[in-house]
């Protein structure tokens, strides 16, 4: 039943906002609360109807007043962060002005200061919560087969947010790029009873290359072993079956995945749409490599 209904709204002619809020609901998203302050301030914002420094005052003052009184566990982080993930995941990763907006309110927010209270900054300077709201909502990703067109687009859309938090710099989320490679150009794909290995490419491939576009020179210029020097700590950063290196951002991976991104570009077989985002990636990638020389 629940499959049935996201395939009629995925048919549906409603923007895709409203189609990937309904397709939320069902899936069980990680999502702001119905009621969420924190979403209502984050959505004026984005019609403007507040400017980036009256969304920062609307969304911290509350927080300051909680600080002050010392009742830090009435604050709702998670919910605060699940307004701006949803929000971004709402935006078309190719409206990359609107995404920036979104990134500035992050910014504005780990500047801000407590007045008269500023031993407490940090819980602002460190964005409290904030990888953790990331990690809960990066396991919100498509299953290939299963998903509808729009929630591959959703998906694009939180990691073009993540890739341009990351080279932006407004906060560091570049080990979900190495996630999003791993999983579209480091796997070898291929057929099975569950989906096609075109039907993979297709889901996964455009949330890789949206790295490209918003993360590209800093995760160019990353060169960073990651390694693990204690075999109890996991290795989040390993490659792929594909992939005979280390678990690290070098120079030689990213190239990897450039070579990869233009073996997707020709494939015949995936889509159309598939195929141009690869190809918009190795753009991007030269763009980094020539920006670095110059």
């Amino acid at each position: 039943m629940a499959r049935m209904n996201i395939q009629e709204i995925a048919a549906s002619d409603q923007k895709d906002a409203v189609r990937i809020d309904e397709i939320a609901k069902i899936r069980g998203w990680f999502r702001p609360e119905d009621d969420s302050p924190y979403y209502a301030t984050v959505q004026d914002y984005l019609s403007e109807k507040l400017t980036l420094d009256e969304a920062t005052k609307k969304l911290c003052t509350p927080i300051d007043e909680k600080i002050s009184a010392q009742q830090l566990d009435d604050v709702n982080f998670m919910d605060l962060w699940y307004s701006i993930i949803h929000s971004a995941r709402r935006i078309n990763y190719r409206e990359a002005n609107w995404h920036t907006v979104l990134v500035d309110l992050v910014a504005a927010f780990k500047e801000h200061s407590i007045p008269g209270n500023d031993k407490y900054d940090y819980l602002y300077s460190s964005l409290t919560d904030f990888l953790m709201a990331c990690r809960e909502t990066y396991n919100d990703q498509p299953t290939p087969g299963d998903a509808s067109d729009v929630e591959i687009t959703a998906w694009t859309n939180l990691n073009y947010f993540y890739a341009l938090l990351t080279g932006k710099q407004a906060a560091d989320n570049s080990l979900f790029a190495i996630w999003a490679m791993r999983q579209a150009l480091e796997t070898p794909h291929a057929d099975d009873r569950e989906s096609t290995a075109a039907q993979k490419y297709d889901t996964y491939v455009p949330a890789a290359a949206v790295w490209a576009f918003g993360g590209y020179r800093v995760l160019f210029e990353k060169d960073e072993d990651l390694t693990p020097k204690d075999k109890r700590q996991g290795n989040p950063a390993k490659g792929g079956e594909l992939w005979k290196g280390k678990a690290e951002f070098s120079k030689e991976r990213w190239y990897f995945w450039r070579e990869r991104f233009a073996e997707v570009g020709k494939m015949g077989d995936v889509n159309e749409q598939t195929r141009v985002v690869a190809r918009d990636a190795i753009q991007a990638m030269e763009r980094a490599a020539t920006f670095e020389k110059m």
